[in-house]
């Protein structure tokens, strides 16, 4: 039951990363790299949100995992959006 609400916050996130520009075919500058975003975001099976990058020196994707921050920023905005909705109910 637990990984049902895990992974329900999981979709929200990713949704939401998505509307903050980490979509398919935008680029990002993560951990000092300029990279291709190949993916939406989606949940890692080791935990938290991963995209797959290009590089500008590479020619294969790769699975990065977002920082913490990216994923606090998103978060935060997700719990803002719910206590409006709950205000407003």
């Amino acid at each position: 039951m637990t990984s049902a609400v895990d992974r329900s916050l999981d979709s929200d996130t990713c949704r939401k990363l998505i509307s903050l520009g980490y979509a398919r075919s935008n680029h990002v500058r993560l951990y000092g790299q300029e990279l291709e975003l190949v993916s939406d975001p989606f949940p890692h099976q080791e935990g938290g949100i991963a995209i797959e990058v290009i590089g500008k020196t590479e020619s294969v994707s790769r699975t990065m995992k977002l920082p913490l921050p990216v994923l606090h920023v998103a978060s935060s905005r997700i719990e803002k959006r719910n206590s409006n909705d709950k205000r407003t109910a």
